[in-house]
């Protein structure tokens, strides 16, 4: 397929600061928008979570919008292309534990936002009930040493759970290749924590590099895939 099929192209974010970018502003969508010139808006919020509100639970946080106010309070011109993410800021084991839900047969939009399940069947339906025409994505972000182990797994499959319900490709950078920030050499030489150091992070933000590695080809090949299949498809970072 000839690459300017994606010139153009109107393309949403939505989620968190994998998304949003962090300290400088460039997250995991930014490499292939700029590649093919496609018109990018960015939706997504530093601190962002699918549970509304789960930052009351810690002491001194800040709430921001989750993904669904996100959602609602974008533009309703339906574009191309839209990616979301979400996962990174509720995978803590209070919610895999107690907060976890279970997947709803409704699709109506009426779900337990207070779970992980229900609001993130929520951020479907919207998602599916505005844009319902778009090429829509959920991207499975990388294994990080900040979070409980157990409670990204958990909630990843939860996650994908939904999407498959909800017909929603993934692009699976979790589980589908070699990255993972709990390897001291990559969290080393792909995160930051702050815009005055570009590497040695914590492991959660990518630096620009990470991001253009990393998930940048599996993004660009599930968009391209897509504009060649009718039917919706599942995407890794391996095999996309």
């Amino acid at each position: 397929m000839e690459n300017k099929t994606l010139r153009e192209k109107v393309l949403h974010g939505f989620g968190d600061s994998l998304v949003a970018g962090h300290a400088i502003g460039v997250g995991m969508l930014h490499r292939v928008a700029e590649k093919y010139g496609m018109d990018y808006h960015c939706f997504a919020i530093n601190g962002a979570t699918i549970i509304p509100n789960i930052a009351r639970e810690f002491p001194d946080a800040f709430l921001v919008d989750d993904v669904a106010v996100q959602i609602a309070a974008a533009d309703k011109k339906r574009p191309d292309f839209i990616c979301f993410d979400g996962m990174t800021n509720d995978a803590y084991p209070f919610v895999a534990e107690t907060r976890l839900g279970r997947i709803s047969v409704l699709s109506d939009g009426e779900y337990d936002t207070s779970t992980f399940y229900g609001a993130f069947e929520r951020v479907c339906y919207l998602l599916k009930k505005k844009y319902g025409e778009s090429r829509i994505f959920y991207v499975a972000a990388h294994r990080m040493p900040t979070r409980d182990r157990k409670a990204q797994e958990i909630l990843h499959k939860a996650a994908e759970e939904c999407c498959a319900k909800w017909e929603i490709p993934v692009i699976d950078i979790y589980h589908s290749n070699e990255f993972d920030t709990c390897r001291e050499e990559m969290r080393r030489a792909y995160s930051y924590n702050t815009a005055e150091k570009l590497t040695d992070g914590n492991g959660t933000h990518l630096n620009a590099e990470g991001y253009a590695r990393w998930y940048a080809p599996a993004i660009e090949r599930a968009f391209l895939q897509s504009l060649q299949e009718d039917a919706p498809f599942f995407s890794n970072g391996e095999n996309a």
